[in-house]
């Protein structure tokens, strides 16, 4: 079939499609590109192989239809190479049907020819059989010896019983006479002569009364030797009757013997004669059965032979097409909506795992309970998160989500030593939202209290970007180098309501300044001042500024963010500070998944009325300036 369809020089053999990065590569390079690219001409093993891989047939299930496919960028291909393998397939199984039943007509003639020769020596062999045994009266003379057989037997039974009981009779009476001959007479189950009978018993009188005289007579007494002369008679006279009578027991005796010998004789002849006519049945049946199966058989192959010999000229279909190949309208690939549906359940499949192992393997906390049993630290204050565009709102108060609980932070704060009047904010990492806590916490106190923000972050001050101050604006570097006073370092900023101390002019050396014994005095001269002075420090595990600050404080918050600072991160910061004997007096848990169904005591709309039109979102910036 692929050279009746010329297929070594089909197009379709002689390219290849290009692979996604060749196509992509092309247009980028060319600004145009083909899929196929040509390819050298294949071999007729190659041919082949190609050719099978992309052919399918498959049965349909429950029924006798195959079902042809043939894959080809071509749609008149695949129609004409599905076509022309079902037809190939038609003359093929024509050709071998009819190749198979000549093949099988001449099989079966030249078995009839055997079958034929083998059921004549059957038949003849039978008929040889029964003209030299008669086997027509062969049932008949068997019933007849049968019971001749059974007449025999029974005689011969009877004869071996006669013998037995001649033999023993004989053998107990030569027993007795040699022994006791006058006891003959008192012999039990046998038939003795009534004079022997009678001269044992004579004797056996006459011996007791000799026995009974011999006390009372002489030896030479007349009486005593005329018994002994009758008991010698009586004894001779005994003998002689007894030699009589053995004789007679003898003869009987020899006479069951030969009778007994005879009808044995008879008995064999009568079973060899049985057997001889049972081998003659057994023989005849034999050669029955065996003209019977060879004319069965042959019968069985004439009728087959006869149908093949029937059907050898008619040319019967066993295969036809049902629904020859049409045109496909559409390819058949790529099934682009499937590709794209099963790509992005992968997709979201592989997201979710990813997700599930990210979660799994990371030891971050979402809420206040897994946070506290996990580490075993005191939460003092859970800080909601909000969605801010830039820092532009933390001039504007405090944010309306976050006034309760910067509130409650600042009660917690009245319960601690010298009612927490300084406090440090500090984190584990960068980035964890402690500046804009920093702030919001100094704009929720300002209220009521008279606040100062110290931003002592010497490695990153982030305080005047947020609050948009001028980066030379003198402060806290300025104030311990003393080359500023202290007016001119607090700056008062009356929109928000508290002063702030910035970082000032930072260089390599700033850090140092917070470790001075200026910054110890500094701090106890604006006790004097403030109600409440809130410090922000840099991370614990990047800078050492929190733990030269630590020891001035009243208070030391650690700032934790949710969902992204980890536990080992937090016990490295609170071992960093147990090195040098220093306490975190609580955690603040900050930018937690607000609950929806909260409560806020602060009145949203007043403060977007007064703030802003649009709802500023609340997050750090990413970009910070450095002083």
């Amino acid at each position: 079939m692929i050279n009746k369809l010329d297929l070594q020089h089909h197009p379709e053999f002689l390219r290849q499609a290009l692979k996604p990065w060749e196509y992509w590569w092309q247009t980028l390079n060319l600004g145009y590109s083909s899929q196929f690219k040509v390819k050298p001409p294949l071999s007729d093993t190659q041919l082949l192989r190609e050719f099978k891989r992309r052919l399918t047939i498959s049965p349909l299930a429950n029924s006798h239809l195959v079902d042809i496919r043939f894959q080809s960028w071509d749609r008149l291909l695949a129609q004409q190479v599905s076509v022309a393998i079902a037809e190939a397939y038609i003359d093929y199984q024509q050709h071998t049907s009819e190749r198979a039943t000549g093949q099988s007509v001449a099989w079966l003639l030249h078995e009839l020819q055997g079958l034929e020769s083998a059921l004549q020596s059957s038949e003849l062999a039978l008929q040889s059989y029964l003209q030299q045994h008669l086997q027509a009266d062969a049932e008949g003379s068997a019933n007849t010896i049968l019971s001749d057989l059974q007449q025999l037997i029974s005689a011969q039974l009877m004869a071996q019983r006669d013998e037995a009981e001649a033999r023993s009779t004989l053998m107990l009476v030569k027993s007795t006479l040699q022994q006791q001959p006058e006891q003959v007479a008192t012999l039990v189950g046998i038939t003795v002569p009534k004079e022997l009978s009678e001269l044992g018993l004579r004797l056996t009188a006459l011996k007791r009364q000799q026995a009974e005289i011999s006390e009372r007579l002489a030896p030479s007494d007349t009486r005593r030797l005329a018994m002994a002369e009758e008991i010698i008679r009586l004894e001779s006279a005994l003998q002689s009757s007894s030699n009589s009578w053995l004789l007679e027991l003898e003869n009987k005796y020899q006479l069951a013997v030969a009778q007994e010998q005879a009808l044995s004789k008879r008995l064999r002849l009568a079973q060899q004669a049985y057997q001889a006519l049972t081998e003659q049945d057994e023989q005849f049946k034999r050669l029955n059965r065996e003209l019977e199966s060879n004319a069965r058989l042959y019968n069985t192959f004439l009728e087959k032979f006869r149908a093949l010999e029937a059907l050898e000229g008619y040319n019967r279909g066993y295969t036809q097409l049902v629904d020859p190949a049409k045109l496909p309208d559409k390819p058949s690939k790529p099934q682009k909506p499937m590709m794209v549906t099963l790509a992005g359940l992968f997709a979201a499949m592989v997201s979710t795992l990813l997700v599930l192992l990210k979660q799994a393997m990371s030891r971050t906390f979402s809420c206040v309970e897994e946070l506290e049993q996990s580490l075993d630290i005191e939460v003092v204050a859970e800080i909601p998160r909000v969605k801010v565009r830039n820092h532009k709102w933390l001039r504007q108060g405090v944010h309306p989500w976050l006034g309760e609980p910067l509130r409650s932070l600042r009660a917690r704060l009245q319960m601690l030593p010298s009612h927490g009047q300084v406090v440090m904010y500090t984190s584990a990492l960068a980035g964890e939202g402690k500046t804009s806590l920093s702030i919001q916490t100094a704009s929720a106190c300002c209220d009521v209290e008279k606040v100062l923000l110290i931003d002592a972050d010497l490695r990153r001050a982030s305080v005047s970007s947020y609050l948009n101050y001028s980066l030379s604006q003198p402060g806290l570097t300025h104030l311990l180098s003393r080359t500023h006073s202290v007016s001119q370092c607090i700056h008062r900023d009356n929109q928000l309501g508290f002063d702030v101390l910035t970082a000032g002019l930072i260089d390599r050396h700033s850090t140092s300044l917070l470790a001075s014994k200026k910054f110890k005095l500094l701090l106890q001269g604006l006790r004097q001042h403030y109600d409440r002075i809130i410090i922000e420090t840099g991370p614990l595990t990047q800078v050492s500024d929190a733990v030269m600050v630590a020891p001035f404080v009243d208070a030391a918050l650690l700032v934790v963010e949710a969902e992204r600072t980890d536990g080992k991160s937090i016990e490295t910061a609170l071992a960093k500070l147990a090195r040098f004997e220093l306490d975190i007096s609580g955690v603040v848990f900050n930018k937690v998944a607000r609950n929806r169904r909260a409560y806020d005591y602060d009145l949203p709309a007043v403060h977007l009325l007064e703030r802003s039109s649009v709802v500023v979102p609340f997050h750090e910036d990413s970009y910070r300036k450095q002083g």
